[in-house]
């Protein structure tokens, strides 16, 4: 198989959404925009790193959630748009999602309402079941947030290997 096929070819568990974020990365998240309060896309007793909401509930106002939704584009926009609700509450939502924002879907739904866009260079090493050696992301991660201090919202850049090591992210 050759490279371009490898990467069209579907994975047995892509329909699976059981993709935990990994440690070093929610740690870096927590001590650059936390501490995160709660998660609002994992499964109730499995991977709680933090206090479970789902997204049918009502988020508690002024809270710091973190989302790692399903990657389809409809969970993503449904996800999104909760978490702007949130910050119209004075919340902050943290989502991870693929980077896919040039999806007319998303284009039209996402993108005009980002206040903070984090690229994450190189491909996530997610934990759970249904992970895949050398990182699910195939077309690497993007970090939305929102409802941040204006001091910190914009646009940036950090390798996951500098979040691995802690090193000081590079601000583009």
């Amino acid at each position: 198989m050759n490279q371009a096929e490898g990467f069209l070819m579907k994975h047995n568990h892509t329909s699976k959404d059981d993709f935990r974020t990994p440690k070093y990365l929610i740690e870096w998240i927590n001590k650059k925009y936390g501490p995160i309060q709660f998660d609002a896309a994992c499964t109730p007793g499995i991977n709680n790193l933090f206090s479970p909401l789902t997204l049918e509930e009502e988020w508690p106002s002024n809270s710091i959630i973190y989302s790692n939704p399903p990657w389809d584009s409809k969970s993503i926009i449904k996800w999104f748009q909760k978490g702007l609700k949130h910050t119209k509450n004075g919340g902050v939502h943290i989502m991870l999602i693929p980077n896919k924002l040039c999806q007319k879907s998303l284009v039209e739904n996402i993108n005009p309402y980002i206040e903070t866009l984090v690229f994450l260079g190189g491909r996530i090493n997610f934990e759970g079941p249904y992970v895949t050696k050398g990182g699910s992301s195939r077309t690497g991660c993007l970090l939305l947030i929102n409802g941040l201090d204006e001091s910190l919202s914009g646009l940036f850049s950090i390798n996951l290997s500098e979040i691995k090591s802690s090193r000081p992210s590079t601000f583009v």
